[in-house]
């Protein structure tokens, strides 16, 4: 999945779309934002749009009424930790907008599963004396909790 920026012409008939009534909500302001800048954090979202639930939203109110366009919008888990005031990690996640990726090679979880699987297992060859976890989901964990 690679996140993209709307065109002025893209951006108008998403809003055509989301603002059939004239008025724009939050639906409006979400997709104005994602428009001009992709992986927009959960609070900026939160706040610069003024939305709570920005699922509930993106689900209901945005996606259904642009899948025909060929765009949708979706969040995805940083590659870095992002951490609340407290330094503890926020779960929050990254906001784009993105073009139907049914065939996107970018996004074939099973092969990068597989990838993951065979690269454990050179590891192993390569380092027989260190224990190294047989369990690729213990390594994707790991790799995923790491600092930037």
């Amino acid at each position: 999945m690679i996140p993209i920026v709307l065109t002025d012409d893209q951006l108008d008939q998403v809003i055509q779309r989301v603002c059939s009534k004239g008025k724009e909500f939050g639906a409006a302001r979400i997709c104005r934002l994602l428009a001009s800048e992709h992986s927009v954090q959960t609070v900026r979202v939160n706040t610069r749009c003024s939305v709570g639930n920005i699922s509930d939203i993106v689900s209901k109110q945005i996606n259904p009424l642009i899948e025909d366009l060929g765009l949708y919008v979706a969040c995805v888990k940083p590659p870095f930790k992002i951490v609340n005031q407290f330094g503890q990690p926020s779960g929050q996640m990254l906001w784009s907008f993105y073009r139907d990726a049914a065939n996107d090679p970018v996004y074939d979880q099973d092969k990068l599963r597989r990838d993951l699987q065979r690269d454990v297992k050179e590891l192993q060859k390569a380092h027989p004396d260190m224990p190294l976890s047989n369990d690729y989901l213990t390594w994707l964990n790991t790799l995923s909790e790491v600092a930037p």
